[in-house]
């Protein structure tokens, strides 16, 4: 009785772990794989892989905060937005190796992605700053500088690993010619 439903209990793990969708972080090699096969990017659903917290000061005249939520912090005023893992986004821009994920709906609130300068082909695609102060990354956000909070400054997009087993990639190799 004890066997069956250990048996039963490790069946069921497996059935879940077959049906989920894994996914798979996206790098320079698979981007050139889906521009291989002409398969935009705006037409693929995105993740992070990790929480990203993005922080700033909010000054004492400034307007009011839109997105996000102010606390009041040692006396300062701090606008805190919180992009947990997995949140589905979008790619609203497309340059050579760098894509813009936007995780909310205006497609002018994005967060950039690309590869690192000492990236292989392999690697995944890492959030990227506009500078880096300590180990903090600042980047522009709704037309404001944040900082990332330092948990959040390795983060990287994954794609659904489906997405790849349905390409149809033809390969040959050219033999040559002779006269």
């Amino acid at each position: 009785m004890l066997y069956k439903k250990i048996f039963n209990t490790i069946l069921i793990a497996i059935l879940f772990a077959a049906c989920s969708t894994p996914k798979t972080y996206f790098t320079a090699a698979i981007r050139s794989q889906l521009a291989a096969n002409h398969q935009p990017l705006d037409k693929i659903q995105f993740y992070n892989d990790r929480n990203i917290v993005l922080r700033r000061d909010v000054k004492t005249g400034e307007a009011k905060v839109n997105d996000g939520k102010v606390v009041l912090e040692n006396g300062r005023n701090v606008n805190i937005i919180t992009l947990k893992k997995n949140t589905p986004g979008v790619c609203v821009l497309q340059r050579n190796n760098i894509v813009g994920i936007a995780f909310e709906q205006d497609n002018n609130n994005f967060i950039t992605f690309g590869k690192t300068k000492q990236a292989r082909p392999n690697d995944p695609y890492r959030i990227l700053a506009n500078e880096w102060i300590n180990e903090y990354g600042v980047i522009n956000y709704d037309g404001q500088p944040y900082h990332i909070e330092p948990a959040g400054t390795e983060a990287s997009i994954m794609i659904k690993s489906k997405i790849l087993r349905k390409l149809n990639i033809s390969q040959r190799e050219m033999k040559g010619r002779k006269v």
